[in-house]
């Protein structure tokens, strides 16, 4: 590890200026949104000082110069994540992306055929499935977990059948950091013929993505996962799926020719993007690639499983708390769940926030996976580059002071 991720990560945490204003803030909500450096933050000024117009759409300079930034940034992401440029699409984010897949896909669908999800599924990788099944008759299948690590079930290649169409699954659960096995996933979806869709947005900030690896037909993710700003998703598209997807939005810069009675769509993955592109959360979302990227060659992706480690060791030593999953299979994401049988979870995160310490409690957009624990609400603390070991040590000592509080009052 280079000096950035050695004492505590402070190295890192000074180019985010949320610190310089508020110093005493412990922010543990990275999975829902990450905090922006400001190189990525001056990107995203830059664009609209000096090069911000119309992409796509005028034959002056400043219009040109637009297009050939979004376009150097489509190029940028492309081979960030092992693909070309012409099978990724900008969206407004991966719950726009994952709709636009539900409802553009133009598969035969039969009533009986089968949508294979798993239960670590987030609601934007669930709901627009579960209305597409509703509207066609499908069958939804669940590829369990187990429920003592979080990962798949042994026997989870059984729910992969000749009945199945479509596989959307994501790359990590959003409650456990578990990173579920896609590749192999995929490999027994295309045995079936069926395709794959890989929700990627927890993923993205922490793992590096290769879609040739991987072997799915579709990925999405958010830039604000990653330490870039809202606004802005990525869909990689393969070109077997783009040839069986319709545009789901349609309107200006995804046409070659509108008259009365018809319309022709541009061919490639512009016809995807219809409207105004959000250029300036493009640009800004391969400069937090850029960063990122120098991040983990800096050492951040062992730094951070050390602290998420360590803090998970810490937890664990307190019998009052208990994680989610009980065993979790190590080198996951770098967040924890947990939740107190004597304590409510929105108690601790509310004590937590007076304390200046953010955390997240809730069903984090994932109710059938709670249910699955029969739990309603878990406190999850998500780590990111700008978090220390001092960071961690305040959490446990404040989580002590509320159970003690909570508990005494009772």
């Amino acid at each position: 590890m280079t000096d950035a991720y050695v004492a505590g990560g402070n190295a890192a945490r000074e180019q985010f200026a949320l610190w310089r204003a508020q110093p005493q803030l412990v922010y543990f909500d990275s999975a829902a949104s990450c905090q922006v450096p400001e190189t990525v933050l001056q990107a995203y000024l830059d664009y609209y000082q000096h090069g911000h117009a119309n992409a796509h759409r005028g034959s002056y300079p400043l219009a040109q110069q637009a297009t050939a930034q979004l376009e150097q940034a489509r190029q940028e992401l492309a081979t960030w994540i092992g693909a070309e440029a012409n099978n990724v699409a900008f969206t407004a984010g991966a719950t726009h992306s994952l709709n636009m897949l539900a409802q553009g896909l133009q598969l035969d669908w039969q009533a009986g055929d089968e949508i294979v999800l798993s239960r670590a599924e987030h609601h934007a990788n669930f709901l627009p499935w579960q209305r597409l099944a509703q509207k066609h008759q499908l069958k939804i299948r669940w590829l369990d977990l187990d429920p003592h690590t979080g990962a798949l079930a042994a026997n989870w290649r059984d729910t992969i059948t000749a009945r199945c169409k479509l596989v959307a699954v994501t790359l990590a659960s959003n409650v456990t950091g578990q990173v579920l096995p896609v590749a192999e996933i995929a490999k027994q979806a295309q045995g079936q013929g069926a395709l794959t869709i890989v929700d990627a947005a927890q993923a993205v900030g922490s793992l590096t993505l290769d879609v040739a690896a991987l072997g799915c037909d579709a990925l999405t993710f958010s830039a604000h996962k990653m330490y870039g700003v809202t606004g802005c998703g990525v869909l990689y598209l393969n070109t077997k799926i783009q040839a069986q997807l319709e545009p789901w939005l349609v309107g200006g810069g995804m046409v070659t020719e509108v008259t009365e009675a018809s319309s022709q769509w541009v061919s490639g993955v512009q016809q995807f993007e219809a409207g105004t592109p959000n250029t300036a959360a493009i640009v800004a979302c391969a400069a937090a690639a850029r960063w990122l990227s120098m991040q983990r060659e800096a050492g951040l992706s062992s730094y951070l499983q050390t602290l998420t480690h360590n803090l998970r060791e810490q937890l664990s030593q307190r019998p009052w708390l208990q994680l989610v999953p009980p065993q979790p299979v190590s080198a996951g994401l770098p967040l924890i769940s947990f939740f107190s049988p004597e304590v409510h979870a929105f108690d601790l995160a509310s004590y937590l926030a007076e304390h200046s310490i953010a955390v997240r409690a809730g069903s984090h957009c994932a109710q059938p996976l709670l249910r699955f624990w029969q739990h309603t609400a878990v406190v999850r603390v998500s780590l990111a580059a700008y978090n220390t070991a001092a960071d961690c040590e305040r959490l446990c000592a404040v989580l002590d002071e509320a159970y003690r509080l909570f508990t005494e009052a009772d």
